[in-house]
C-alpha cells in the first residue's frame, strides 16, 4: 500500500495520504488519526482480523453497524455510512468485501501500537482478547493478546530481568531507555508471593520492588510499548517479525519527559533499519523538530552523516552509522489533520518548513504555534517598555 484515499469516514471529510518509509500524524483530539490508523489496519488485515474474531467466538454481526462496532468499538456504527469512499492505491476498498470474507487470506501485516495501552496490563500482566468488556476497539484486544503471548511463551517464564536484557536490542538502546526511563530499576517478573499471580515489577536498586501501581505515569505508559518492540526485534537472527511489514505506533510520547521523546526517535530509525514501514500519531512537536533537521541535513553535500551522529548524539560505531544512513536514505512524510468544528481535513506538510508562507507548514499542525504566539508577545512587551 502507498496511498489511502478517505472520503465522509467518521469526523473525515477528506483525506489524501500517499505514505513514506515513516509518516507522522498531527493533529488536536478527537481530528479522527486513530480511526483512520484503525481503517489502514482494517485494509491490510482484514482476513485476520475475521479469523481472530471468529477465533474469540466474535462472529462478524448481522449488518455493517454490528461489525464497526466490534471493530472500532461502542458506539461507531455510523463511523462508515452510504456517503463513505476509500480507495487503496486507486481501486475501491469496500466494507462489503470484509463482511462477505471476500478480502485475502493473509496473515496480520500491521501491528499497531494503541495510544491506550496501558490498559492492557492488570496487576502487571498483560490482559486476554477476552478479558474485556464488550466495546473496546480490536486493536486495544489484539495489541494486549500479543503481549500476553509474548510473556507466557518466554519473555515471561524465566528469572532474568525482562529488562535490560542482552540479546533484545543493541545496548544504545538499552542504555537509552535505562537512562531516560528506568534508572538503575530493574523491569522483572515476581513469583515470590504464592498467594499472587505472575505480575511485572520494577526491582529498585538497594531498594524496594515495586508493584506496576507505584511506578511513575511515564514508565507505566512505557512497559507495554517496550513489550511491543520485544515483539517487533526478534532476539534471534530475524531483524524483523515473519510477515509483519507495517508498524503503527500511537503517541509514543504520552507521560516521558523530554529526553525520552527524543530518545525515541533511534528506536523508530531502528525498526525503518530492520525493514518496517513506520506510521506515528504524536501531539510533540519534538519528532517533527527531529524530522525536519533530519531533512536538512539530507541536502547538505558535505558529511550529512557526521553531521547526523552529532545532532543524535551517537558514536561512530557501525550500529550508530546503520541508523544515521538509514535516516538520510529513507522517505519521511509528515500529515496534518485539521479540524474546522466537526469536520476535519487532512493536509500534507511534509516540508516542515518554518519559512513557509502556509501557517499549517510553518507552525507545524499547530505544534509549534503558542510558543511562537508567546515568543512574539514577549518581543512586542519588550519593545513597548523600551519605546
Amino acid at each position: 500500500m502507498k496511498r489511502i484515499q478517505v472520503t465522509s469516514f467518521g469526523p473525515l471529510q477528506e483525506a489524501d495520504i500517499s505514505f513514506g518509509d515513516m509518516t507522522v500524524f498531527v493533529g488536536e483530539q478527537a481530528s479522527g488519526k486513530s480511526i483512520l490508523l484503525q481503517l489502514v489496519k482494517l485494509v491490510l488485515d482484514a482476513g485476520d482480523i475475521n479469523r481472530t474474531l471468529k477465533t474469540h467466538g466474535y462472529g462478524l454481526g448481522k449488518d455493517s453497524g454490528s461489525f464497526l462496532s466490534r471493530y472500532f468499538g461502542e458506539g461507531m456504527e455510523g463511523v462508515w455510512h452510504c456517503d463513505t469512499r476509500v480507495a487503496v492505491d486507486g481501486m475501491a476498498f469496500s466494507l462489503d468485501d470484509v463482511l462477505s470474507k471476500k478480502g485475502p487470506k493473509k496473515k496480520e501485516s500491521l501491528f499497531l501500537i494503541p495510544a491506550h495501552r496501558v490498559l492492557t496490563l492488570r496487576e502487571g500482566w498483560p490482559r486476554a482478547f477476552m478479558d474485556y468488556v464488550p466495546g473496546y476497539p480490536y486493536v486495544v484486544r489484539q495489541f494486549s493478546e500479543h503481549l500476553r503471548r509474548l510473556m507466557e511463551t518466554g519473555l515471561g517464564t524465566g528469572k532474568d530481568a525482562i529488562f535490560p536484557q542482552a540479546g533484545r536490542m543493541n545496548k544504545i538502546l538499552r542504555d537509552g531507555i535505562e537512562k531516560s526511563i528506568f534508572g538503575d530499576a530493574q523491569v522483572r517478573l515476581d513469583t515470590s508471593l504464592n498467594d499472587l499471580p505472575r505480575r511485572i515489577v520494577l526491582d529498585v536498586a538497594n531498594g524496594p520492588r515495586l508493584p506496576l501501581m507505584a511506578w511513575s505515569a511515564g514508565q507505566r505508559e512505557f512497559l507495554p510499548l517496550l513489550l511491543g518492540l520485544y515483539w517487533l526485534m526478534p532476539s534471534g537472527r530475524s531483524p524483523k517479525r515473519k510477515g509483519v511489514d507495517w508498524v503503527v505506533i500511537e503517541e509514543p510520547e504520552i507521560g516521558l519527559h523530554a529526553q525520552a521523546i527524543s530518545f525515541l526517535l533511534l528506536v523508530f530509525l531502528e525498526l525503518l533499519q530492520r525493514g518496517y514501514r513506520v506510521i506515528v500519531s504524536t501531539h510533540s512537536p519534538q519528532f517533527l523538530e527531529w524530522l525536519w533537521a533530519i531533512r536538512v541535513i539530507a541536502t547538505e553535500r558535505t558529511v550529512p552523516e557526521k553531521r547526523l551522529l552529532k545532532l543524535l548524539d551517537l558514536p561512530p560505531n557501525p550500529f550508530s552509522k546503520k541508523l544515521v544512513e538509514t535516516g538520510l536514505e529513507k522517505a519521511f512524510s509528515t500529515y496534518y489533520f485539521s479540524r474546522q468544528k466537526s469536520l476535519v481535513t487532512v493536509k500534507d506538510i511534509s516540508t516542515l518548513d518554518p519559512g513557509d508562507v502556509d501557517t499549517d507548514v510553518s507552525d507545524w499542525g499547530g505544534l509549534t504555534l503558542f510558543g511562537t504566539r508567546v515568543s512574539e508577545w514577549l518581543t512586542a512587551a519588550i519593545e513597548e517598555e523600551n519605546s
